[in-house]
């Protein structure tokens, strides 16, 4: 009987151990992952806890099942508040869209998706990158208007990450009639801002070359980032192209480089200021000034950009989300149409869990690009 009380009390502990990510802050980089997915998994690890609520009242006796129940009962508030908050959340996103004049997302039939993968982009320099395009199948034979097209940006801090890190979201935007391309960008530190965003640019260049060979439309474009990726997305959106961005979708961007070097997250797990430092080449001193107001997209916003829909979670820890408030205000100030939305219990890259904060974010980024690319379609 002591052997399985005591085993009802390490299982409580453990279980505790791994439900308090859903509240507490990573302290390492190591323990970011935990603090990303243990939230977006609420419901079940909430329903996990239960079942161990249940298992420990069968075990132990006595003390040990009193201490043992405390712990699964902290452990299951942890998760909890993410699982009651989400419905909310949810609610809130779609008042955010209505109040933006977005209407609901039209129904669809799934699409299977053909891929291209390493389509070549030649760069200014004489370099060459590659991309992605998603389709759904056989577009361009079933003919009608020519696509809609999401360009994808991914995120890595500026000096990793890849083309395969967007493959889920192109994929679902694909079958849902959208062409998705998925560009690359070289990385920090062997090549500094602003080498990213000019490949950027000469991939929207790539891609309007090729935009009838591919059955998309070139004056319904818009561009989708997540992190470092966002912050390109936003900064080529800012900026004349050869293709007509309609709208820009930035996932918990980078959007201040020298409030976040000013102002980094504490605790800061993935050294804030050393992934700045690294995309820019140092510190905001004078030497880099220039090149840090030129690499954030609050200083670059101006009349007439595209609408903005933008996504942060309340608990960010690499970018706060102060800033995306600071930027959703400048850009209503200049008459730029955005919609902002704030999942209150997420942390960054929390989209790459399959869980909350994806859901919402699909169904809310679905619903805007429809209303921002679908509307010259006749659909």
């Amino acid at each position: 009987m002591k052997a399985r009380s005591a085993t009802a009390v390490v299982l409580a502990v453990l279980m505790l151990a791994f439900a308090c990510w859903g509240v507490v802050p990573a302290p390492t980089f190591a323990t970011l992952p935990l603090a990303v997915a243990v939230p977006e998994l609420a419901p079940g690890v909430l329903a996990f806890a239960v079942v161990l609520g249940l298992l420990v009242w069968l075990l132990a006796r006595g003390r040990a099942r009193i201490v043992a129940l405390v712990f699964v009962f902290v452990a299951a508030a942890c998760v909890a508040w993410p699982t009651l908050a989400a419905p909310f959340a949810a609610r809130a996103a779609e008042r955010a869209l209505d109040d933006a004049h977005v209407p609901a997302a039209r129904p669809r039939a799934l699409a299977a998706v053909d891929i291209v993968r390493d389509v070549p982009v030649r760069l200014r320099d004489g370099s060459s990158l590659a991309l992605n395009l998603y389709r759904p199948h056989d577009a361009a034979a079933r003919g009608g208007p020519a696509l809609p097209l999401v360009v994808a940006i991914y995120g890595g801090a500026w000096s990793s990450g890849s083309r395969g890190g967007f493959a889920r979201p192109a994929r679902w935007y694909a079958a849902r009639g959208y062409a998705v391309a998925v560009i690359d960008y070289r990385h920090a530190p062997r090549h500094r801002f602003p080498v990213q965003r000019d490949d950027v640019e000469d991939a929207l260049r790539a891609i309007a070359a090729r935009a009838h060979a591919w059955h998309v439309d070139p004056q319904r474009v818009a561009l989708f980032g997540r992190s470092s990726g966002a912050e390109l997305a936003l900064l080529a959106a800012e900026r004349p192209q050869p293709l007509r961005i309609a709208a820009v979708v930035a996932y918990y961007a980078a959007i201040d480089l020298v409030g976040g070097w000013n102002e980094p997250p504490r605790p800061d797990p993935a050294n804030v200021r050393g992934i700045l430092e690294t995309y820019v080449g140092g510190p905001p001193d004078a030497a880099h000034a220039g090149a840090y107001r030129a690499a954030s997209p609050l200083n670059g916003a101006h009349r007439g950009m595209p609408p903005v829909l933008l996504i942060c979670g309340e608990r960010d820890e690499l970018v706060l989300i102060a800033f995306q408030r600071a930027f959703a205000a400048r850009l209503r100030a200049l008459g730029v149409p955005v919609v902002a939305i704030e999942l209150p219990w997420a942390n960054h890259s929390f989209d790459l869990i399959d869980g909350l904060g994806a859901s919402i974010a699909d169904d809310a980024t679905l619903r805007f690009l429809d209303a921002t690319l679908a509307a010259e379609r006749g659909s």
